[in-house]
């Protein structure tokens, strides 16, 4: 992978225990950053704020952050925590509302959470924003996202890419090239009001991913009927 992850290797994407590659039932989540506890932070140790400036946060590494921030950017552990919890809080709207909306069109598991098993999930920009703020983007934080994002898509080969995050979306889409053989969509974040209002293109977010998750899933049915081998 790309030597981003050297320096912080807790930020590498979620793989969900039953995850299998190259189907059309692939799933990548990309989401928008990170961000980091507001301080003070519980365990008691100040921010060295490394987060704030572009080039202090790529030449560093994880030796210098608090408990806190290391399992504010471990996007494995905070699936596994707050899906054990329900997802009760609010800031992980983006997993229960996304993983809602899959499983309703998609599998059908008699409890959504377990949509957390079979898809891939990161963020596609790599540095912390401020706390509850969106990340101020510099283009060094668009580098290393193009980058990491053409390699966690040849090493997990989704079937189809969901971007969570406009601002993500925007970005990527217009320095990134774009992978024509795998079906993309980008809805507003799950957590805010375009989910569950009119959003870009008259539908509501929650509809967006909705439709697209029903094409895939049953393109893949209709795949299986003309070839069962």
């Amino acid at each position: 992978m790309h030597p981003f992850y050297d320096r912080y290797p807790m930020m590498q994407p979620h793989v969900g225990d039953r995850y299998v590659p190259d189907t059309p039932q692939s799933l990548l989540l990309i989401g928008e950053s990170h961000y980091f506890p507001q301080e003070p932070y519980k365990d008691g140790m100040t921010s060295t704020r490394q987060h704030l400036d572009a080039n202090t946060w790529y030449q560093g590494n994880v030796t210098t952050l608090t408990p806190d921030e290391r399992k504010w950017i471990d996007p494995t552990g905070i699936i596994t925590r707050s899906s054990e919890k329900g997802f009760s809080n609010r800031a992980h709207s983006i997993f229960k509302n996304s993983f809602f909306e899959i499983n309703l069109h998609g599998p059908k598991y008699s409890d959504y959470r377990g949509v957390g098993e079979v898809v891939v999930f990161y963020n596609y920009f790599l540095r912390p924003a401020l706390f509850g703020k969106f990340l101020q983007v510099v283009n060094k934080d668009k580098q290393i996202a193009e980058e990491v994002f053409k390699l966690v898509v040849d090493k997990y080969c989704p079937g189809a890419i969901v971007f969570l995050s406009k601002l993500a979306f925007g970005t990527w889409k217009a320095s990134a090239a774009y992978p024509a053989s795998i079906p993309i969509v980008a809805t507003p974040h799950p957590g805010c009001a375009h989910w569950n209002r009119l959003s870009y293109g008259g539908k509501k977010g929650k509809e967006i991913l909705g439709e697209f998750i029903k094409h895939i899933w049953h393109s893949a049915v209709e795949d299986q009927r003309l070839d069962p081998h």
